[in-house]
């Protein structure tokens, strides 16, 4: 048997814990509120109340670390804290589990944690608080009135916690309006391989050959046939090895590849025959994305040095002074930084660049002279970006102050066609296939018409990471694995009634 000395010195030790955790964790928060308040709404369970919430936690914490204090008000205050800790707890394990976007920890020492390891605190804490109510020396409480208090808050917490999350859920992933067509066995898995890592991205593909880079090993190129039965791996050789290597891409095309990093900036070009790198530029306008034309010309997000938003621009190799670029191409929206994120390619069948935006239903397909040649629309109906933006003093950083809303995840063209990973569930869309598949939707870049959809299954409950196409062969990176699907003919998808 426990003394009752032993468990009246328990809960006390257990109360002024929870007001020491409490208060640190209140005072950290409003030290910092303006990133406070972003980190809220940047969460996918609580970006709707983000204007009063962080407000509302503040009070419960300040207030519940004043009540724990005082012996009269312990027994609701520790059911209180029970709960709200259950809150929390629910809250990390829906985020760690079921949803895309992961936000930021709630400050001061518990943000120097990882998710599992915050996880695990708050269970710990939850336990602390519900021994602390079952200990607690209260005549007025029997004990299956603290049980039963202890439950109802437990239901209550998780209640409201899954409760957002399902509205927040629904207001993510509603009906748009649109309606897709899906023909039968548009793709057909053919081939598998097991990559053992999911670092790697697809850097080309020609010849039979298709390119993958390796994020943790940026000079490491895996070149994997596109049967997928045959792989070898080979480090690429950079004459100069004094620049700051931290996070090269690689690109291949035609039997020339090209180390690159926009930050820095510099370009290193090389052939696939003895894949050693000579250096063409360290220098100029730093860039965001990069993609060759052809063995002289690349194609560049450039940042604006001047006001740092996004423009699209050519670069000569032998000539690196020689930048060009449209600021017209790109259609400001906000800030010209976010609101025209989007994703460049090359369609090499029509020598074409292609940028397809990744917050709004639109893509813009231009000469390699930058001159404009159309501006095209996907099939759903988000035609102005839904972003809204904080700007932090303390850092002086432009943050999203809600999760934005993506329109198309990732994309590929090829063969006078664009392929768009869509992000947006149409109409009439079961939600089994919108949990367990990727949707990618195919649009005719001549006359900029949709044409069809098709759906790429989930492998081992992971979805699909990037993709490129090579006429009727689609090439994907899912979870580890590298997977080889057969598309459909152009003139199957015609016949074939909608």
């Amino acid at each position: 048997m426990i003394s009752d000395r032993i468990k009246n010195s328990a809960v006390l030790a257990v109360s002024y814990l929870y007001v020491l955790l409490f208060t640190y964790a209140a005072v950290s928060k409003l030290l910092d509120y303006e990133n406070f308040q972003v980190q809220l709404g940047q969460s996918p369970l609580l970006s709707a109340f983000a204007q009063w919430l962080p407000i509302a936690v503040l009070l419960v914490e300040f207030l519940l670390a004043v009540l724990l204090a005082f012996p009269p008000f312990r027994f609701k205050a520790l059911i209180s804290a029970y709960s709200l800790m259950t809150m929390f707890t629910v809250y990390i394990y829906l985020i760690l589990n079921y949803s895309a976007f992961i936000p930021c920890s709630c400050g001061g020492v518990l943000e120097k944690m990882g998710w599992n390891e915050h996880l695990a605190f708050n269970i710990a804490f939850m336990v602390l608080a519900a021994v602390a109510t079952i200990w607690l020396p209260d005549s007025r409480a029997s004990l299956k009135t603290r049980g039963i208090a202890l439950l109802m808050g437990t239901v209550v917490a998780t209640g409201v916690v899954i409760g957002l999350f399902l509205l927040s859920e629904r207001k993510m992933q509603y009906d748009n309006g649109f309606i897709r067509r899906f023909p039968q066995h548009a793709a057909q898995e053919m081939h598998q391989r097991e990559l053992t890592y999911n670092s790697y991205y697809l850097a080309g593909i020609a010849g039979g050959k298709i390119y993958l880079g390796n994020h943790t090993s940026p000079l490491l190129i895996t070149i994997i046939d596109t049967t997928l039965q045959s792989e070898q791996s080979i480090k690429i050789d950079p004459a100069e090895k004094h620049l700051p290597f931290r996070n090269p891409s690689i690109r291949v095309l035609d039997g020339h590849f090209y180390l690159y990093e926009g930050n820095v900036p510099y370009i290193f070009k090389g052939s696939t025959t003895n894949w050693k790198a000579t250096l063409r530029m360290n220098s100029g306008t730093k860039f965001s994305q990069f993609e060759p034309i052809d063995s002289v010309t690349v194609a560049l997000r450039y940042s604006d040095p001047i006001n740092g938003q996004n423009l699209i621009g050519t670069l000569n190799l032998s000539d690196t002074t020689a930048v060009r670029y449209n600021p017209a191409l790109l259609q400001r929206q906000l800030d010209g930084i976010f609101d025209t994120d989007g994703k460049l390619h090359v369609n090499r069948a029509s020598n074409e660049l292609v940028y397809l935006y990744l917050y709004r239903n639109q893509y813009v397909v231009a000469h390699p002279t930058l001159q404009l040649k159309a501006r095209g629309k996907t099939i759903d109906t988000v035609s102005q970006a839904a972003l809204k933006i904080a700007s932090l003093k303390s850092d002086r950083v432009h943050k999203f102050s809600e999760p934005p809303l993506i329109v198309n995840k990732t994309s590929a063209a090829a063969d006078h066609y664009l392929y768009s990973n869509s992000a947006l569930r149409g109409k009439y869309e079961s939600d089994y296939r919108w949990k367990n598949t990727s949707t990618v939707d195919v649009y005719r870049l001549t006359d900029q018409s949709y044409q069809y959809s098709f759906s790429i299954d989930a492998i081992d409950n992971k979805k699909l990471k990037a993709f490129t196409v090579q006429k009727n062969r689609l090439y994907a990176l899912i979870g580890t694995k590298i997977v080889a699907y057969r598309l459909i003919d152009y003139k199957e998808v015609a016949a074939t009634p909608p």
